[in-house]
């Protein structure tokens, strides 16, 4: 149940408001929609086999938010309901140890009417590569994963997502053992994940043991949708 109090004369809840499913979808809908356009129209130089997570990154985010939040390409994705998408924004940890943390990409969803920590809000997004340079548990899990679990980023928020820049032949299977194999409340803390019915996503869910500053009560678990982009053409979404 949610927390109120006030901090520093704000007051807001813990942890803020669900993001609705739909909200969710949408933004999976919009970064496939980029990832198309990059391999369709790639800047001069830029190729996806080559390129490091970084680059691809920011290349993704400059498509996202100059062109399909402007412009409105992608249905329920606009300027109107959507505050700017931001690349590696500096936010501190759930305790404030560590004011520099920088999630890859954040998502403004324009919640300011509901009682929340603004600069906590949003959709926080973490980037990998998934390649055999960059294997599921020692870079994606362990390098990106574990951020949202041990409270880096989105500790106020109950869901995150995850993207996986993955290259064949690595599928969420591979996700699928690497999460069977890590027992519960060790490591990742994860109480249950797999393929989420009628999608393309994958979805887990993470018991986090740390507790929200003032009042001391121990964070809710955090549910992290994962969408991979594969190194390939795919199905034309841009305009549906």
């Amino acid at each position: 149940m949610p927390v109120g109090f006030f901090t520093e004369g704000i007051e807001f809840s813990l942890p803020h408001p669900p993001i609705n499913e739909r909200v969710i979808l949408l933004v999976c809908k919009v970064l496939r929609a980029a990832w198309q356009l990059l391999e369709q129209n790639p800047p001069p130089g830029f190729k996806f086999h080559s390129e490091n997570e970084d680059t691809i990154t920011e290349n993704l985010v400059g498509v996202i938010e100059s062109r399909l939040r402007k412009n409105g390409e992608i249905k329920g994705f606009n300027s109107a309901l959507f505050g700017r998408v931001v690349r590696e924004p500096k936010i501190a940890n759930f305790n404030k140890n560590h004011p520099d943390k920088m999630p890859d990409i954040l998502f403004d969803l324009k919640r300011e009417t509901l009682p929340i920590l603004s600069e906590q809000d949003g959709l926080f997004v973490e980037c990998k590569p998934v390649d055999s340079a960059h294997p599921v548990y020692s870079c994606y899990c362990k390098e990106g994963l574990i951020r949202f679990v041990r409270g880096d980023y989105a500790w106020a928020m109950q869901q995150a997502l995850m993207v996986g820049y993955a290259k064949a032949p690595y599928s969420y299977q591979h996700l699928n053992c690497t999460l069977a194999s890590r027992s519960p409340n060790t490591e990742f803390n994860t109480l249950q994940h797999g393929p989420v019915e009628g999608t393309d996503l994958y979805r887990s869910i993470h018991d986090r043991h740390f507790d929200w500053m003032k009042k001391h009560e121990k964070a809710c678990p955090i549910t992290i949708s994962h969408i991979w982009l594969k190194q390939k053409v795919l199905t034309s979404v841009v305009g549906e």
